[in-house]
């Protein structure tokens, strides 16, 4: 490992800089030209990663084990291209022997390589450049979060920002319902608002990546499908968020598979849904449930009429003065509380939990800072056909720009 790269890291202009200091050479991911390990033949890397691996295989006969476990593969190439220069492929991969040649024929004892951390230098070789690029993101975040020069105007309003990159973050959050995330988690955020806007701008939903007619299609999907959300299964997302850099080969959704289980596919109405009508919102073929119980119908009115009369809870009267996302994040709230079988109001925990609201009368809102966060947004199933009811005659992000932006308080959202 005798090659240094230096990363810059600027802070404030009234601050000194920092330079992050690596012995790897290419821990971004900034496409680059990057030399085989075994010839002059060049790939751009990661873009070209497949390519790569077939070369390596088809005119080396080398495989890398493993290779989604490797933090920058930029790197590890180029180490083991300066080491392999010097000695020969068997002192450090396992030798195997198969009964075909790279390209299918049949050829007895044809000779194979395995370039794995069953090595001992290949192991410390991966965990090394592993901790080099958590320390590598982790220095700019740090960055990121003291620098003052950030400067971008809202995807939605007409709002200009500077200073903080936390306080469009919270922004777009707050007053736009679009969630990226705990703040303390996203890194890169500049290449990722880029990402997001441009994506936004191009009609294409950041969710399910459908694309639409115009922008106000987009926007009325969007909110109905509650879709101004990342999707956990799309990986060009997994860069901007530094819990996908703690394992390696790990993301977050590996490590929290059975918590997303459930979502690794999106529900088959979305993928169906008709541009013009989204006729799928109202189908009468979907039941919809009860907030409390098990009852369900096709008709929302007849829910509220059942809800009214069995739970003594008037939907309408009760969510009158909240907005549409208020009103999804109170659903959202509710429909947690019931299956953790903890009371929507006093937040008692107890085992007939319909029973205990319906004497102690607490089949009720409670305060709004007790259901008014982010976590709300999102429901518990992606066929929530409650949602899809909603009255959406509520003000909402783009319909009403903000006139006085010296009105805006920024809170840290509650997780």
């Amino acid at each position: 490992m005798n090659s240094t790269e230096k990363c810059k890291v600027s802070l404030p202009a009234n601050e000194d800089c920092i330079t992050y200091k690596s012995q790897f050479v290419g821990l971004d991911d900034k496409p680059h030209d990057t030399k085989c390990l075994l010839c002059d033949t060049k790939f751009v890397l990661p873009d070209n990663e497949k390519d790569f691996l077939t070369h390596l295989f088809k005119e080396h006969r080398l495989v890398i084990g493993d290779v989604w476990n490797i933090a920058s593969l930029k790197s590890y190439v180029h180490y083991w291209g300066v080491k392999l220069k010097e000695e020969p492929l068997v002192k450090y991969c396992t030798t195997l022997l198969m009964n075909c040649t790279p390209d299918g024929k049949p050829s007895e004892n044809e000779k194979y390589f395995l370039l794995s951390d069953c090595i001992s230098e290949d192991k410390v070789l991966r965990d090394e450049i592993h901790k080099a690029k958590l320390e590598w993101v982790l220095s700019e975040q740090a960055r990121e979060r003291t620098d003052t020069g950030f400067k971008r105007g809202c995807i939605f309003c007409r709002m200009e920002f500077s200073g903080l990159r936390i306080t469009y973050v919270k922004h777009l959050a707050q007053k736009h319902n679009l969630y990226l995330g705990k703040p303390d988690n996203l890194v890169f955020i500049d290449e990722f608002l880029d990402k997001i806007q441009t994506t936004i701008e191009n009609l294409i939903c950041i969710f399910c990546e459908k694309l639409f007619k115009d922008r106000t299609a987009l926007k009325e999907h969007m909110r109905k499908k509650l879709h101004k959300r990342i999707n956990p299964t799309n990986t060009e997302y997994d860069k901007f968020y530094v819990n996908n850099y703690l394992e390696p080969g790990k993301s977050w959704k590996h490590r929290q598979s059975n918590c997303n289980e459930n979502n690794e596919v999106e529900d088959q109405n979305s993928e169906n849904e008709d541009e013009d009508t989204w006729s799928d919102w109202n189908d009468e073929g979907i039941g919809i449930l009860c907030l409390f119980c098990s009852y369900s119908d096709k008709h929302f009115h007849q829910v509220l009429i059942h809800m009214k009369t069995e739970h003594n809870f008037d939907f309408k009267i009760a969510s009158k003065d909240l907005t549409f996302y208020q009103k999804v994040k109170v659903v959202n709230y509710v429909r947690r509380q019931i299956h953790l079988q903890t009371c929507v109001f006093c937040e008692t925990k107890v085992e007939n939990i319909l029973q205990h609201m319906k004497e102690e009368n607490h089949f009720k809102i409670p305060p709004q800072k007790t259901w008014d966060q982010p976590v709300y947004y999102f429901p518990m199933s992606e066929n929530e056909s409650f949602l899809y009811n909603l009255d959406t005659s509520s003000t909402s992000d783009e319909e009403s720009d903000i006139e006085n932006p010296t009105e805006l308080v920024y809170e840290k959202p509650k997780e």
